[in-house]
């Protein structure tokens, strides 16, 4: 059997209509970067962002996601704690969750009731 070495990306939802909604909490709020989108991909609404090795791409659908999705993706994140005082202050909910593998971590969703979870740093 082929053995998966790595992941790529991992994809979520918003409204077409919440593109712009979508760049300020992804660029702005979270700091992320955009990423240059292939040609091929030019011709449908979505944002996608470079994280190191993988990407995130926000992509777009008449209809978000649901909102009492538990799928995510994790985030890791230099200074954790700093990143949650600064959603909070920005209005943004984050719930506990017990630390995992020596790695705390916490979950908020976005605009549009995408789940994401934040970690630490392993160690």
């Amino acid at each position: 059997m082929a053995k998966i070495v790595a992941l790529h990306h991992a994809a979520l939802t918003v409204p077409t209509s919440g593109l712009e909604e979508a760049r300020r909490f992804y660029s702005g709020l979270l700091g992320l970067e955009e990423a240059a989108r292939p040609e091929a991909e030019l011709g449908r609404s979505g944002i996608w962002y470079a994280l190191g090795a993988t990407e995130l791409h926000i992509q777009c659908r008449d209809e978000g996601p649901a909102a009492d999705s538990d799928y995510h993706p994790a985030l890791v994140v230099e200074e954790l704690m700093a990143l949650r005082i600064h959603l909070e202050s920005n209005g943004v909910r984050t719930d506990d969750a017990p630390t995992l593998m020596g790695r705390e971590r916490f979950f908020a969703r976005d605009p549009f009731g995408n789940r994401i979870e934040f970690m630490s740093l392993p160690g």
